[in-house]
């Protein structure tokens, strides 16, 4: 079985908070927690209508949502049919100095967010969603594991290209830079989507993960035609 709640961000919030970086959380804001509900509950309200409008129902309720700390900024649990994301106030220090990576040292806190809602509340929400989907459709159980992910991003890339073409402007040069300042875990000689779903569970907990993520993304960005969202939602298959 295999589980829809990877996400592009986790092993690199592994790898710095194991560089040293510190797991101390601040104190939570109750009303940003909140207001987090709030800003993902539309979020989340705007796919399904995007869903409805493309003219397809689901035979399961919208995902339940959980604002809790998810290291890894998101995640899709089909048993439960719940998605989590995070506040920035819940994060810890390890995490949230994740962002502060991305944009070089000497980015402010300002910025950090700013990045983390690109990221976790845009690119990775739908992402996710993508897997609720999938759910939906009755396939979370049998696809094999690329075309889990790679139908989730493809799902996300068709959502946002008829919604806000920024979110992919904006995440295009990070998983460029990924992709080739990253070592390639492929072997030579090997196909990267055999290679993927051979060694699934091994690549989990290494970077060689969020290369493959990187790469599944910029594939789906790169897809010639383009297909719309109902296109892709009608071949989750």
């Amino acid at each position: 079985m295999f589980k829809a709640v990877r996400v592009i961000f986790a092993v690199a919030a592994a790898v710095v908070m194991c560089a040293g970086a510190s797991a101390q959380s601040v104190k939570v804001d109750a009303r940003e927690v909140e207001a987090t509900r709030v800003q993902m509950t539309a979020m989340r309200d705007a796919f399904v209508k995007a869903v409805h409008d493309a003219g397809f129902t689901c035979p399961i309720a919208a995902p339940r949502l959980l604002i809790v700390d998810v290291p890894s900024f998101g995640s899709y649990e089909p048993s439960t049919n719940e998605l989590k994301t995070s506040s920035w106030t819940q994060m810890t220090d390890g995490e949230r100095a994740l962002f502060h990576k991305f944009m070089g040292p000497n980015s402010t806190d300002e910025m950090a967010r700013a990045e983390f809602e690109d990221g976790a509340h845009h690119w990775v929400f739908v992402h996710e969603m993508g897997h609720w989907w999938q759910e939906c459709q009755k396939v979370s159980n049998v696809m094999k594991p690329y075309a889990l992910e790679f139908g989730a991003d493809r799902i996300a890339a068709a959502y946002w290209k008829e919604h806000d073409p920024s979110v992919i402007e904006h995440q295009r040069p990070v998983f460029e830079a990924i992709v080739t300042r990253w070592p390639n875990p492929v072997p030579e000689g090997q196909n990267a989507e055999t290679y993927f779903n051979t060694n699934y569970e091994q690549l989990g907990p290494t970077p060689g993960y969020i290369w493959f993520q990187a790469h599944m993304c910029l594939k789906a960005y790169d897809e010639k035609p383009a297909p719309s969202l109902a296109q892709a939602l009608r071949e989750t298959k």
